[in-house]
């Protein structure tokens, strides 16, 4: 099998379970709307469950992780696996006091919090029992990341489906015991800790099969070193990156109640092809150009930069174009129900629009910052964060003294999230050029034009089905017939004008159509 298929098929298999994933996600957010609408208990939950998450991501899906892959694939490629599982096991006796000794202090200082400021009791109390997930989930990503090196991709996605099948449970069904919203919250707390240890024990597993054994330590100091280095600015630009959300999620939990709640789901929806797609191309690229690096082969750097980039594009600029022009459709059949109002949703789209755009470039981050990382540039991630954080904060503090909302703070968001690629971007061609030398311009005109024409398609179908079926069907099911079609026709479309002008990736779309088409014996050539 050629590099380029097994790569096509190891994002395939990513992309189907993220899939998964992301349906369980949307149907734990609507049971979550549906239970809390947008209360202050609810909004208090949202906002406890992101401070686990942000160590998760500063630490087991950040630095930690950025720092690790390209030490573990530089020891594969030097000593080979069995001496990378055993300097993992080293790292992992290094960090995990650590971790759980943030944990103890993260609990203390929510309990603290409740203590002095009684009118946050609710989500301070709500932080306290989220934190013991942060050091579950920074050691299964840490675990994930040592697995995705020996070719096994798919199982934290499936973990992350699980995770979120467990939060559905404790809240839907052991939820049903609790007489107050808190009482439902703190079954919502249980359920993410049974899903962060199912988090911890599938890759873990899979590293088993892999052939890696919690015994044999292999004590580097050069490699821990190299580590290290990387590990603080990889650590503070993960950080400020989690800190620039925590910012303008913070201030829309105090613009209302209801503004977090709005600014939460918008980002979810959002999250979806950037979960299914962008972060499948980044995970399966990530290993195979710390590998590159590693053994010197600069061509297949540029070819595995370009084609991860090359998808990017096409994917997440015609997401992005969909969800704009279908925004106000798609939160009223995912969100309208029980106390979450038409009101609510109409709130909901308007933030959707303002992220959607945002959204090829937060994929795009994705990948250069990979690229920067396993170039061993972590320093200059951190200051193309510190640019984010910096746009983002005289943003979000204007659009608030402005009376803008949470709109504004969207968009500050947005802009800070545009800049930071575009400092990335700067230091990853003065620095590591050679991740940059085939062209891309051609290929971005014709994701625009292409995802433009997506839209337009997207947006008059869907009205039209709609109008035609509004007397005769309910109006949920109008509505998802309509969007469906209207989708489904836009997407057709716009891979037969990818494949029309020889999109570089086609041979991926070709795969995917003769996949449907095989019944039929029609096959088109590769």
């Amino acid at each position: 099998m050629t590099e380029q298929a097994r790569q096509y098929r190891d994002m395939a298999k990513t992309a189907s379970w993220t899939m998964v994933s992301r349906v369980l996600g949307l149907a734990r957010d609507q049971l979550t709307v549906h239970v809390f609408g947008a209360s202050p208990v609810g909004a208090a939950f949202l906002f406890a469950f992101q401070i686990p998450n942000l160590f998760r991501r500063l630490l087991g899906e950040g630095a930690l992780t950025a720092a690790i892959v390209p030490v573990l694939a530089d020891k594969t490629a030097r000593d080979g696996q069995a001496a990378a599982f055993g300097f993992l096991n080293y790292a992992l006796r290094r960090i995990l006091p650590g971790m759980i000794g943030l944990t103890l202090l993260g609990i203390g200082g929510a309990l603290l919090w409740a203590f002095l400021r009684p009118a946050d009791t609710n989500v301070a109390l709500l932080t306290a029992a989220c934190m013991p997930y942060m050091p579950l989930i920074c050691v299964a990503a840490l675990f994930t990341s040592a697995v995705n090196l020996t070719g096994r991709f798919g199982l934290a996605e499936i973990a992350s489906g699980l995770l979120n099948l467990c939060m559905i449970v404790g809240l839907g069904l052991f939820g049903l015991l609790a007489d107050s919203e808190m009482g439902k919250a703190g079954w919502l707390c249980a359920g993410a800790l049974a899903g962060g240890t199912l988090q911890l024990l599938i890759p873990l597993q899979g590293l088993r099969q892999a052939g890696w054994r919690p015994g044999p330590v292999n004590v580097d100091v050069e490699a821990w070193r190299t580590l290290s280095i990387a590990f603080l600015p990889a650590a503070l630009g993960a950080g400020i990156q989690q800190v620039n959300f925590l910012i303008s999620r913070g201030l829309a939990y105090n613009v209302s109640d209801a503004g977090l709640t709005y600014y939460y789901l918008a980002n979810r929806i959002v999250e979806l092809p950037i979960g299914l797609f962008s972060a499948s191309i980044a995970v399966v690229m990530f290993p195979a150009l710390a590998m590159a690096f590693a053994q010197g082969d600069r061509p297949a750097l540029a070819r595995n930069y370009a084609r991860g980039l090359r998808l990017i594009l096409a994917v997440n600029v015609g997401a992005a174009f969909g969800l704009a022009v279908l925004s106000g459709p798609i939160v009223q059949l995912l969100f309208e129900l029980g106390k979450f109002t038409p009101e609510h949703c109409a709130a909901t789209s308007r933030l959707l629009v303002l992220f959607a755009f945002a959204m090829p470039f937060y994929a795009m981050i994705s990948l250069a910052t990979r690229a920067l990382n396993v170039a061993g540039q972590t320093r200059v991630t951190l200051i193309a964060a510190l640019h984010a954080l910096a746009v983002n904060f005289v943003g979000s503090v204007a659009a608030v003294m402005l009376g803008y909302g949470v709109e504004g703070l969207a968009i500050a968001n947005a802009v800070s999230t545009v800049w930071q690629y575009l400092v990335l971007r700067h230091y990853l061609k003065r620095l590591a050029p050679e991740f940059l030398t085939e062209p891309m311009v051609k290929p971005a005109l014709q994701v625009l034009i292409g995802s433009f024409l997506l839209g337009v398609i997207a947006y008059q179908t869907t009205a039209w089905i709609r109008l035609l079926g509004h007397e005769h069907l309910p109006e949920k099911l109008n509505l998802g017939l309509a969007m469906f079609v209207g989708g489904s026709l836009a997407m057709v479309a716009y891979a037969v004008y990818l494949d029309f002008l020889r999109y570089p990736e086609r041979d991926l779309l070709r795969g995917f159509a003769n996949k449907l088409l095989r019944r039929t014996g029609y096959q088109l050539k590769v």
